[in-house]
């Protein structure tokens, strides 16, 4: 297996993490062997991507929404290639799209956050200002409307992104 990781590689207790865990997991279990590549920059997904597919990788992972159009492209020009994407839907027969419900979690931690606040204040960060990263800060705020409407309670929450592009999850 080949994985491209996304920005924040390796090390970022997170996202990347996950899936080096995952891996990991079916090392032990299955035995498998794999290979993982942290891109410096975005604009290197593509070739990371095409790198595993023309060195004979069984599956090809692209971690993340943002290697949806490098991703497509790769898995056209190699079709007897398997592939995966996380967080995004790409609609070719060789690619798996593996999506969450991210909100429902996120509604769990807005619950949490509104019956914690001793202000009436909570806030949502998200990494970058894109349509899947909103769905977080909805269900978040659906979580903190729950705790309002059945608690008796009135929690603003208060929303900010850390920037407009995907650099963005890479700057704490």
């Amino acid at each position: 297996v080949g994985i491209v990781l996304s920005t924040g590689g390796k090390g970022d207790k997170s996202f990347n993490d996950a899936a080096i865990a995952g891996l990991e997991k079916a090392k032990q279990e299955l035995g498998i062997e794999y290979k993982y590549i942290e891109p410096k920059e975005m604009a290197s997904d593509e070739e990371a991507l095409r790198f595993l597919a023309e060195n004979g990788y069984d599956l090809v992972i692209g971690v993340g929404f943002l290697m949806k159009t490098s991703l497509e492209k790769v898995a056209t020009e190699f079709p007897d290639v398997k592939f995966a994407i996380i967080d995004e839907v790409v609609d070719k027969p060789n690619v798996a799209s593996l999506t969450f419900k991210e909100h429902e979690g996120s509604f769990l931690a807005g619950v949490l956050a509104a019956m914690m606040s001793k202000t009436g204040n909570v806030g949502f960060v998200g990494g970058a200002d894109f349509p899947l990263i909103h769905k977080f800060e909805e269900g978040y705020k659906q979580g903190v409307d729950y705790v309002n409407k059945n608690f008796g309670k009135n929690v603003k929450v208060q929303s900010a992104y850390a920037g407009t592009t995907g650099e963005a999850f890479n700057d704490p």
